[in-house]
């Protein structure tokens, strides 16, 4: 072979050789830009988990406030349903035992905001 050529061959190699150099150090620097990449949207999913855990306490905890409002709103209903059958009770007995002077009778109902219909004041505020 000649000379030249061979000088050819070997110029050819080196510039075949720079390139894939180029090649892998580009590729590399991507590389790099990819692995912060995720990093970076990994630290989003951290934070974004971390905010949901937050939130579901929360709500939690909001959901147990509720109930117990529930729960006390429920008892008052419960005591004031009572009393006012205690008095529609004292309030019959004494129309029972005292002979009205007008005789227009006054009657006297009670609405509960749920509905029952089979309750003792929608059934005495009905007779």
């Amino acid at each position: 072979m000649s000379e030249t050529f061979e000088q050819s061959i070997v110029s050819h190699l080196e510039e075949h050789v720079e390139l894939a150099i180029s090649t892998v150090q580009k590729l590399r620097a991507e590389k790099l830009e990819l692995e912060a990449e995720i990093a970076r949207l990994n630290n989003n999913v951290l934070q974004r988990d971390t905010k949901i855990q937050e939130l579901e306490t929360r709500n939690s905890a909001l959901e147990e406030e509720l109930d117990l409002e529930r729960l006390g709103t429920s008892q008052e209903r419960a005591e004031i349903k009572e009393r006012l059958e205690g008095l529609m009770n004292v309030l019959a007995a004494s129309n029972e035992t005292e002979a009205p002077e007008i005789g227009d009778e006054i009657n006297f109902t009670a609405q509960d905001d749920e509905s029952d219909e089979g309750s003792p004041l929608s059934v005495a505020g009905s007779e």
